[in-house]
């Protein structure tokens, strides 16, 4: 499943809530609150001026492409980030800022502990880096991004809602690497599918 088929997923997944889409000049903001800077200071990380700054923020101005490239490089995020939220970011975060559960950094360890994953395994599994992984616990991640919200549904079977805090984890009868091996075979060939059924004297199967 590409990304945007992905996305509707996760939309038509979604309750129905009252969005409110983050603009360019709300995210400029967030980051700026996130690292406790003024006006001032976080302009001349942006090397533009106190005014332009403020204009941007309350959504007065907006910025040119190539602007924004040159901001998302010098803060160290994307480009679709600072740009502002898609439909379906737009709803994982309605989501996830209705509900009261514990961080996200704190489910996935509590969850990947309990399914007897280490950092190897986990990376193996999911597909994410060893750097996000470690980020999400060294940097203690409040809340799950989308993108690996959905990257840890796909790959571990647990609904999107228990990485958003919204859900319980309840452990499943499959275990984790049963489930990857399951994944892996989905996405064989039918010839490496029926190879693996002759090896466990299973039928094979035609197109």
């Amino acid at each position: 499943m590409n990304d945007s088929k992905k996305e509707q997923a996760v939309i038509d997944s979604l309750p129905d809530v009252d969005l409110h889409f983050t603009s360019f000049g709300e995210r400029l903001r967030e980051l700026r609150k996130e690292k406790g800077l003024s006006q001032d200071e976080f302009a001349k990380i942006l090397g533009t001026s106190k005014q332009i700054l403020s204009r941007y923020e309350l959504g007065q101005r907006s910025p040119k492409i190539e602007q924004v490239s040159k901001y998302a490089e010098k803060l160290k995020v994307s480009v679709d980030y600072l740009l502002g939220d898609s439909e379906a970011e737009a709803m994982y975060s309605e989501m996830c800022g209705e509900l009261q559960g514990k961080p996200f950094y704190e489910i996935f360890r509590d969850i990947t502990i309990e399914m007897g994953l280490n950092i190897s395994d986990i990376v193996r599994i999911t597909g994410l880096t060893d750097k996000q992984v470690r980020t999400i616990i060294i940097r203690r991640m409040k809340d799950a991004p989308l993108p690996i919200a959905m990257q840890l549904s796909e790959t571990l079977n647990i609904p999107l809602e228990v990485w958003a805090g919204g859900k319980a984890y309840m452990p499943s009868e499959l275990s984790a690497n049963a489930y990857e091996v399951a994944r892996a075979y989905n996405k064989a060939s039918l010839k490496d599918r029926n190879t693996a059924r002759l090896a466990l004297n299973l039928d094979v199967v035609k197109e």
